[in-house]
């Protein structure tokens, strides 16, 4: 083709785009569209593309983090390092959501008041992005002592890291 003729280009582009969307997509275990839009649009994103996603609904501050870990307790938040081996296995292509929502910002430990600001905060990653966050925050682990011996499923650590290592939502 040549490489200034831009319709050919154009057309080349949408043939592509339909293939992707109808054969890659499904190869690789993801839904998916041509984005409808561009039908009146068509220099309109190409594709819309669904990934499996997991939300971790984060409610309460880790008003020591900065003390225990280095991680700033207004961005601070925790990964299970059960879910991630489960994610690493069952969905490679996941995407984890962290909805962090600071309403209770001050708390009282040892005689010693912490706070944060308040804060509606949105973030997500791959599970690649999130061991990223997670070595870039220093790796630093919570052991659940009252879980040692626990039966009932419950994750016995998480990794701890600064949410703002991912890519902001809201």
């Amino acid at each position: 083709m040549d490489t200034e003729d831009k319709q050919a280009w154009c057309d080349y582009g949408e043939e592509t785009e339909k293939n992707f969307a109808f054969n890659r997509l499904m190869d690789i275990g993801l839904g998916g569209f041509v984005n409808p839009n561009k039908k009146q649009d068509k220099y309109s994103h190409d594709l819309f593309v669904q990934f499996p996603c997991d939300l971790k609904t984060v409610r309460t501050p880790l008003f020591k983090s900065q003390s225990m870990f280095g991680v700033d307790p207004q961005y601070a938040v925790t990964f299970n390092e059960k879910d991630g081996q489960r994610y690493s296995n069952l969905y490679p292509n996941i995407i984890v959501i962290f909805d962090i929502l600071w309403d209770d910002c001050s708390k009282v430990i040892n005689g010693i008041e912490y706070r944060v600001q308040p804060m509606h905060l949105t973030v997500a990653g791959f599970l690649k992005d999130i061991k990223q966050a997670i070595v870039t925050s220093g790796s630093a682990k919570i052991n659940y002592a009252r879980r040692v011996n626990d039966t009932q499923g419950n994750a016995k650590s998480s990794w701890v890291f600064d949410a703002r290592f991912l890519q902001k939502i809201s």
